[in-house]
């Protein structure tokens, strides 16, 4: 069973009322609060990813709640194991379809809109939207960054077809955030390897480069070189997004060092350098989205054009 098949509430203590003993393994830091009367041992909270501790948050607050809910929207998405940006979550997501107006509580939204009884499902010890719902919510509702990184993951893991979100999204009363999250069905890709590849896809786009082609295979003599993240053939220019993941996970790394990883990256660059249509080969790091003028110069001195600068407003939602 991999982590996001795990049943949520597998990892919660839940308190017996005003427990002395779990007080005082609170106070020493062996559990974590993660909800009033709810716990997770410090150990397993530290292995946890961010969308993990948000899906964890999410049981805990479900679990006290004396109605049943549909969890949704990111809340759904970090359930799921999509990727969820920005800074941690300050509340749980939600759906009832009997509430006229939705409702922002301290710790707990409650959207106001109607489901149908095929966009819900049991997941994880929880009643969750559907990935293709949680898909059209996170588009309706978020920014396009985080709707394309979040419906690229569920086409790279098949957890929904594009029809599927399609369809889901024709269902839905016109509502605000229908044309972003109808662009974001032409712009998403199974092809893209993460959601730092899919947050500079949307930032590319909105400077204006032409669109690149997605993991194109690459060899040379000695066999295959590998597959390079975004290419402009017609430019010779190619440019690896770099998240640092496959230095730091374990299970990434194949039972190689971080410092290994890095010499074979450097080799791989090489022998892409030294293919004949290989004019020039960039790489990008996660803090370089937070500077858009690093991306422009870096690109441009690279040999690729801006073929148009009108996408930069539309972005900013």
């Amino acid at each position: 069973m991999t982590t996001h098949e795990r049943d949520l509430r597998s990892l919660l203590i839940r308190s017996r009322f005003d427990d002395p003993s779990e007080r005082r393994a609170h106070a020493r830091g062996e559990l974590v609060r993660v909800a009033p009367g709810r716990y997770v041992e410090s150990a397993a909270w530290r292995g946890l990813r961010r969308e993990e501790r948000h899906a964890v948050r999410t049981a805990a607050a479900v679990g006290r709640m004396r109605d049943a809910v549909v969890v949704s929207h990111t809340s759904a998405a970090a359930v799921w194991g999509m990727p969820v940006l920005g800074p941690p979550l300050a509340r749980v997501s939600t759906t009832d379809p009997a509430r006229a107006r939705t409702h922002t509580g301290a710790h707990v939204t409650r959207h106001a809109a109607p489901l149908l009884s095929d966009e819900v499902t049991p997941h994880r010890g929880l009643l969750v939207t559907t990935p293709a719902r949680t898909a059209v919510d996170v588009a309706l509702s978020g920014t396009r960054s985080q709707a394309v990184a979040v419906l690229d993951h569920c086409l790279r893991r098949r957890l929904c077809t594009l029809a599927e979100y399609q369809a889901c999204l024709l269902g839905r009363d016109r509502v605000r955030g229908s044309t972003r999250a109808s662009w974001v069905a032409e712009f998403a890709s199974p092809l893209a390897g993460s959601a730092g590849e899919s947050v500079y896809r949307v930032a590319l786009d909105g400077l204006g480069f032409p669109a690149p082609r997605l993991q194109e295979r690459h060899v040379d003599d000695e066999g295959l070189i590998g597959f390079t993240d975004f290419g402009w053939e017609a430019y010779g220019v190619y440019d690896e997004f770099d998240g640092f993941v496959k230095y730091l996970d374990r299970e990434l790394r194949h039972g190689l060092t971080a410092e290994e990883i890095v010499v074979l990256e450097k080799v791989r660059e090489d022998r892409l350098r030294g293919l004949p249509y290989v004019n020039r080969v960039t790489r990008t790091v996660w803090r370089d989205l937070a500077r858009p003028q690093r991306i422009v110069t870096r690109l441009e001195r690279a040999g690729l054009p801006r073929v148009h600068t009108a996408n930069r407003a539309r972005h900013r939602d």
